[in-house]
């Protein structure tokens, strides 16, 4: 790995145990993490949206309150698969660019750049006429792809800096991802909260351009702090770096041409041809193969340890898979079928996503003391045991969205509460598998890797939103019948059975097969 570990230096001063570094990443991972989730709340609600306005416009609201662009479900769940998805694969790219040339620090500073930029460019395609005509939607995919390429240079590096604060083996190392994890759901929660009030009630675009200023004001902080309490973290080995504005500027070419391809229609062509069963597998296998190759061309001593990132990747495919249905299909249910009054006032829907990033600011400090504390005992469970525990957690909170689509399939509107258990269950079962799988490819992966399997890891996340925007096109086929399933409850609860079967399978098998897996990795944790 390029980068230089100084954690013995940046680590003198401390706060609650932990170096003050830590909060320094937390905060400016803080405001990347509010664009993207503010983002992810009201992404599809804007592009569902009728062109001449709400369909339900809030009490008081003006003719043709907030227009969007009409899409269909399937094209607005596509769309943001991708965009969701392709946040989570360029961090492969962006890994090794930070490994190889310009380190973590500046490869996170160009990303944050970028993803600001971003959403200056998604708030400007809002003005004016630019809202509702091709030129504006133009515009709004340039943003979009800008906001993408700045995450895949911005997300594998502010993680891995975190992992360089501490030394091998220091018993604080999984408590810190889960500090870390909690300023993801600061910002989350901070993101929701304004992006789905502005755009839902004010006006989508004022939603989409509230996370530049607060990128922006993260990165000043960042870059004013630095020098005294991250020192050399980050900073390449060899003092190479001036290549960052470049990386900046190819940022943005790649956004324009990737707008250009939308504007001639190449971008759906090329999500047609990517779609076709035989390429699909034929990537698959690929995939596998190369893995198996990695894997095999490791020290010996290290191929236990490559192999486990791997499978885990598989089982966290399955977790994000159902999760991340919250952008799309559980999101359109609450929009839509959802009795969302909360006396005279009508929450917004993208509210209910705020109960994940706020149970886990409750609970991930409580968890990350557990982890702590259990690890000095030696009791702390395997991390496939942690795994298997999300996606059980995972598929029971799936029950209460069944249950919700049985009550709405008559016309009538699911109460509340079943929306928010699910999100409950989910968010505890997130805290399980996510913050630690984090934190265990930087303890087990070989130094030489960790940034480019960091990356990779990512790619679990890559397959889970573009599937699961393809999937969540298929809502209403399946409610209505034309693609049958095994079971049959009526509504969406037969969709949203689906991911229960798939949740609680998988976490079985991998309970099943725990103590084979922990043996891949015994002496790394």
């Amino acid at each position: 790995m390029s980068d230089e570990r100084s954690p013995s230096a940046a680590s003198a001063k401390t706060w609650f145990g932990h170096p003050l570094g830590l909060f320094v990443l937390f905060g400016v991972e803080m405001w990347e993490r509010f664009s993207f989730y503010g983002m992810r709340a009201i992404l599809g609600l804007y592009l569902k949206c009728a062109v001449d306005g709400m369909a339900n416009p809030p009490p008081g609201a003006i003719a043709g309150f907030n227009p969007g662009r009409g899409w269909l479900k399937e094209e607005a769940t596509n769309l943001m698969g991708w965009y969701g998805g392709m946040a989570y694969l360029l961090p492969i790219l962006g890994g090794l660019i930070a490994d190889k040339l310009i380190g973590t620090h500046r490869s996170m500073v160009v990303g944050g750049l970028l993803i600001a930029l971003g959403h200056i460019v998604l708030a400007i395609s809002g003005m004016g006429g630019m809202a509702m005509n091709q030129m504006g939607l133009d515009l709004f995919i340039f943003g979009l792809a800008l906001i993408v390429v700045g995450t895949g240079h911005f997300k594998p590096s502010v993680s891995v800096m975190v992992s360089q604060l501490y030394p091998d083996g220091d018993p604080r190392h999984e408590g810190a991802f889960g500090i870390f994890y909690m300023g993801i759901n600061v910002g989350a929660f901070l993101g929701t909260t304004a992006c789905a009030y502005l755009g839902e009630q004010v006006g989508w675009h004022y939603g989409f351009g509230a996370a530049a200023a607060g990128m922006l004001a993260g990165l000043a902080m960042y870059l004013t702090v630095r020098p005294r309490f991250l020192e050399d973290i980050g900073l390449p080995r060899d003092g190479r770096g001036s290549a960052a504005p470049v990386f900046l500027l190819t940022g943005i070419v790649i956004a324009g041409v990737a707008a250009m391809f939308f504007h001639i229609g190449l971008l759906k062509q090329i999500d047609q041809i990517l779609s076709q069963p035989w390429l699909v597998w034929v990537l698959l296998l690929g995939g596998i193969a190369w893995a198996v190759f990695f894997t095999t061309t490791q020290e010996s001593t290290d191929r236990g340890p490559v192999a486990a990132i791997f499978i885990y990747m598989v089982f966290n495919t399955f977790f994000w898979l159902a999760f991340e249905q919250a952008a799309t299909s559980i999101n359109f249910f609450t929009d839509e079928k959802t009795d969302r009054m909360l006396g005279s006032f009508l929450v917004p829907t993208g509210w209910f996503q705020d109960i994940n990033p706020f149970g886990i600011v409750l609970l991930a400090p409580i968890f990350g003391i557990l982890w702590t504390k259990l690890e000095q005992q030696r009791r702390n469970p395997s991390q496939p045991v942690k795994i298997g525990l999300g996606l059980i957690l995972l598929g029971l909170g799936y029950l209460f969205t069944v249950w919700a689509g049985m009550q709405a399939k008559d016309g009538t509107k699911a109460a509340m509460w079943l929306i928010a258990a699910t999100y409950v269950l989910h968010t505890i079962g997130e805290i399980f598998l996510s913050p630690t799988g984090l934190a265990f490819v930087t303890k087990t992966a070989p130094k030489k890797h960790v940034t480019l399997l960091m990356g990779i890891w990512f790619i679990s996340s890559f397959m889970a939103y573009v599937i699961g925007g393809k999937l969540a096109g298929m809502t209403e086929r399946i409610e209505k019948g034309e693609i049958a399933l095994p079971w049959n409850f009526g509504g969406q609860a037969d969709f949203f059975f689906l991911f229960f079967v798939s949740s609680i399978g998988s976490g079985v098998l991998i309970l099943v097969f725990a103590p084979w897996l922990q043996k891949l990795h015994s002496g790394r944790e």
